[in-house]
């Protein structure tokens, strides 16, 4: 009895040795998993600088932020004084802890034992940590996640990078990052240039942007200001002469404004850049702006600075209350200027690529008289019906009721006539030309896919960008090329150059590019372009297209030399009837005025 009882000892001590050894187990590969975890995540998201990005253009470039206001300091570059300071203010320990401070993190604990949510106790690693990798959510959760990153930040990275890290992320306020950014932002001067009582300023704002706002200092933000210099003196990173000298003297920052000179084409450019970025490397928005920015991109653009000033001051003097988009380019679709009539600054709404409005006749080119001459060999000379036809219940007619008879086609392009155009239509092959439309108009839709459609009558529009592009077929021996502003995008870092992914693609022959040609011509020579026609003798070719729609709330104008490509969308952004202009077709008269 006593044998097997001591059997049954053993077998349950064994038992239970087994079942404790493998909880044991599972405990440290659990407290390994937790462990790596930080590592795993800094290795795979490496700390990194960003920058401004330069764009450039011939002539000249300037810089514009894409990832906040932030243009970071090197490790080498920040002074140590600086250095001294931010230790001094935020973490006394930080160049003998481990990344954490036991004891802060204890009194933390303490302090929050009995509050709902999580305050204090994080080193400057600890705070790059949360800045770089986590939310600012106050839970324990977030706090333990904290720890763990700072671990293996600090196993990574030397002092120096880590706190040269952490001076470059942290918040100035009004979308200021950095205090090489905030230094350049708030007193316009280099960090080495800023005087002690202008460094203890901007110290003051990361605690709490909200309540210490750099633009709008109150007497809680300069008594905070003064107790830095205090800190400072009494740690002795501080003379006692500059104390005397500061401490209880007022200042006020200012904020220098980013201008960005041509902001209605640099605006397009950037916009192109991130899509670029996006495309090549399947990144969303945020991550495409932190490459261009973390590589200090070099955006080398097609910019023409004479076009555009040129095109900017005619187009800021339309009459009141009429807005406008305007895009030149040349054949091969190299925009060389952009204006929308209203913008000052980038990110504000662009007129030259996000008006989508009705292009009336000025698509009849596109949809109409190239596939009618490719597909039937038509010339010039062609007569084409023009009496009155319905097709169905649709009956369009022609600008100001006109009844017209037989029509040589050259007329019919020259008067925006648009009973002969939909005659000439009628003979085509229109899934081709809906397909082509489809591939040069963002927002061609199926249903557009009928009769209106040929006369500009389409769901959502075209932009003045999309239908200059349309027209470089006729310069570019029948190929279309789709619009682009951008030439490359180069990277400090040496990322491979990016170069634009463009739609190319051969529509019609030379034959028919040859009268189209002479068809757009008579545009300018004798029909509704012809203000135009006075600069005849400063290119070696002239035609264009004009376009109104329906009440002429929309007015067009595409204007064509032997150089460039130029359409211009007038109109409101609520639409409202413009029938005095329309009839003097005065986009013909901006395109004039804008290459004189």
């Amino acid at each position: 009895m006593r044998a097997w009882i001591g059997t049954l000892f053993f077998a349950g001590l064994l038992a239970a040795s087994l079942s404790l050894a493998t909880a044991l187990k599972e405990e440290i590969d659990q407290a390994d998993e937790i462990l790596s975890w930080g590592q795993e995540l800094v290795s795979a998201q490496p700390l990194s600088s960003k920058n401004a990005v330069t764009l450039a253009y011939n002539g000249g470039e300037q810089q514009i932020y894409l990832a906040g206001r932030r243009n970071d300091v090197s490790p080498k570059a920040l002074p140590e004084h600086i250095q001294d300071a931010i230790t001094t203010i935020e973490d006394r320990k930080f160049n003998a802890h481990p990344g954490y401070d036991l004891s802060g993190i204890a009194r933390a604990f303490i302090n929050n034992a009995n509050e709902t949510s999580v305050q204090g106790g994080s080193t400057i690693t600890q705070q790059l940590a949360r800045n770089v990798y986590l939310t600012h959510e106050r839970t324990y959760e977030r706090k333990v996640k904290e720890l763990l990153l700072a671990r293996a930040l600090e196993e990574n990275y030397s002092k120096k990078e880590i706190l040269t890290a952490y001076s470059n992320v942290i918040f100035f306020g009004h979308n200021v990052y950095g205090i090489q950014s905030a230094a350049d932002t708030y007193f316009s001067r280099p960090l080495d240039d800023l005087n002690w009582n202008q460094l203890a300023y901007l110290l003051t704002v990361p605690n709490n942007p909200s309540l210490y706002d750099p633009l709008n200092p109150s007497d809680a933000f300069f008594e905070r200001k003064d107790r830095i210099l205090t800190q400072l003196f009494e740690a002795g990173v501080l003379s006692k002469s500059a104390y005397d000298q500061y401490h209880g003297v007022k200042l006020q920052a200012s904020f220098r404004i980013q201008s960005i000179q041509y902001p209605d084409y640099m605006d397009t450019a950037v916009r192109e850049a991130i899509q670029l970025v996006r495309s090549r490397y399947d990144l969303d928005d945020a991550e495409a702006r932190d490459y261009l920015s973390t590589h200090e991109a070099t955006i080398e653009t097609y910019l023409s600075t004479g076009k555009q000033k040129q095109a900017k001051q005619v187009m800021s003097q339309l009459p009141p209350g009429v807005n406008g988009g305007y895009t030149e380019l040349t054949p091969q679709g190299r925009i060389v200027a952009m204006v929308d009539s209203e913008m000052t600054q980038v990110g504000e709404f662009n007129r030259a690529t996000q008006a989508y409005r009705q292009p009336g006749s000025a698509i009849k080119p596109i949809l109409v008289f190239a596939p009618f001459i490719e597909e039937t060999g038509a010339t010039l000379d062609t007569v084409l019906d023009g009496r009155p036809t319905c097709y169905g219940s649709y009956c369009p007619g022609n600008s100001h009721d006109r009844v017209l008879g037989d029509v040589l086609l050259k007329d019919a392009v020259a008067f925006s006539y648009n009973t002969p155009a939909l005659a000439a239509f009628s003979a085509i092959d229109q899934e081709r030309a809906y397909k082509t439309a489809d591939m040069m108009f963002s927002q061609w839709d199926e249903q557009d896919e009928n009769l209106a459609s040929a006369l500009g009558g389409l769901t959502q529009g075209v932009s003045p960008k999309e239908l200059a592009a349309a027209y470089t077929p006729f310069l570019n021996k029948g190929e279309y090329t789709s619009g682009h502003t951008i030439k490359q995008i180069t990277f400090k870092s040496g990322e491979p150059t990016l170069t634009p992914i463009l739609t190319e693609e051969t529509i019609w022959s030379p034959e028919t590019i040859s009268e189209m040609k002479k068809a757009l011509s008579t545009v300018t020579s004798y029909g509704t372009g012809r203000y135009a026609n006075q600069l005849k003798g400063e290119f070696e070719y002239l035609g264009g297209k004009t376009g109104t729609t329906n009440d002429n709330k929309d007015m067009w104008y595409v204007g064509l030399t032997d150089r460039t490509i130029t359409a211009i969308w007038l109109g409101a952004d609520t639409p409202r009837p413009f029938p005095e202009l329309a009839n003097r077709a005065y986009p013909a008269i901006v395109w004039t005025q804008a290459h004189q």
